[in-house]
């Protein structure tokens, strides 16, 4: 699909110049994705191409083929063309939240329904668009991603800002995306990204498995574990910092509250990176910005995170079982799904603890 099409279609449902704006930046980004491509088969057959790109070209053939086989996703022709677009990351994305709440802000969109980011192809674009949400009183955060999905509008590429991913990590990337291209729910970013993030986990797994390498699903597992242990703590500090908003009454009180609360977090995370070598780059996670956008913005790709990996153990470990019960799951009302995924998150967090304690 030629993206100026797609362009027309989006503006017909936008208004302002702002929207119109907004959707010619995003034409003009996914058209300079589209555009110089090149096969896969073609690059790793080419012995004039660097070995180190025709290796990794090689194993996303692979990881196409895995996912397929034994995730029960089919990658139909994403990730079977590769293109370099010079430099780190193909969006730069902004996530906005009011002074005093933990709530991420929404931006309608025609193809995904509400979502609680807006993505940029250029990063000046971006931290433009993040300086007006500050002068409108809000928090921000700006991260760089490494790759999208554009959801079956198009078939997505093999980008340079992620081919040289060591192989694990290359894996659950390939795994996230296609995650979304089985199954997305328009308008709920934390049920989508916390699927993606909990299906890439558990395809790695497998894929680890099957390759018998024992050190490699070990030192996998252990890395996941650590990020977890992070990941879940961002998530608990969101549920908290919405508890003390929720408590006061004046703008004052909240903002003294927040601003002890975020010290406290940060001498938190430095006193964990001392307690413990495995978390010792949190000292520098302490130095970054903490607030409410940064806060709502982890919690939306792991909040349940804990209650999808419940799922699948209830499943017996079956993948096709697990996607039938995620696609039942996801049909319900947000309310219902909400309900659902808190209860499996606190019988995922129950058996974690007790496990722990024998």
């Amino acid at each position: 699909m030629n993206p100026w099409i797609l362009l027309v279609g989006l503006i017909l449902f936008g208004t302002g110049c702002q929207t119109i704006t907004y959707y010619t930046q995003a034409a003009r980004g996914q058209l300079q994705i589209t555009s110089g491509q090149e096969e896969i088969f073609d690059l790793i057959n080419d012995p004039t191409k660097p070995e180190k790109i025709r290796q990794q070209l090689n194993l996303v053939s692979d990881l196409r083929a895995f996912a397929k086989a034994n995730l029960e996703v089919d990658p139909k022709d994403n990730y079977r063309h590769y293109r370099d677009l010079n430099r780190k990351y193909v969006l730069w994305v902004v996530y906005a939240a009011p002074k005093f709440s933990t709530e991420l802000k929404s931006w309608w969109y025609p193809i995904a329904g509400k979502m609680t980011y807006r993505g940029f192809f250029n990063e000046t674009d971006a931290r433009s668009f993040a300086s007006k949400m500050q002068d409108e009183g809000m928090d921000v955060h700006i991260g760089g991603t490494p790759a999208y999905s554009t959801l079956g509008w198009f078939d997505d590429p093999v980008l340079n800002t992620f081919i040289n991913y060591r192989e694990e990590d290359l894996a659950d990337l390939i795994f996230h995306e296609l995650a979304h291209h089985h199954l997305f729910v328009k308008g709920d970013t934390t049920f989508n990204e916390s699927f993606a993030t909990a299906f890439a986990q558990i395809g790695v797994t497998e894929w680890a498995k099957a390759k018998q390498n024992p050190q490699a699903l070990e030192d996998y597992l252990a890395r996941r574990q650590t990020k977890g242990m992070v990941n879940q703590l961002y998530v608990q500090k969101k549920i908290e910092l919405k508890a003390i908003y929720e408590s006061l009454e004046t703008e004052e009180e909240k903002r003294e509250a927040k601003e002890q609360f975020i010290a406290e977090f940060r001498q938190q995370l430095n006193d964990m990176s001392l307690s413990d070598p495995r978390l010792s780059k949190l000292a520098i996670l302490a130095k970054t910005p903490i607030n409410n956008a940064v806060l709502g913005a982890r919690s939306a790709y792991h909040e349940y995170v804990p209650a999808f990996h419940q799922l699948y153990q209830e499943s017996n470990q079956d993948i096709g079982l697990f996607l039938e019960v995620i696609d039942t799951i996801s049909k319900q009302s947000r309310l219902e799904r909400d309900a659902l995924l808190d209860k499996y998150v606190s019988k995922y967090e129950a058996l974690t603890e007790k496990l722990g304690t024998n």
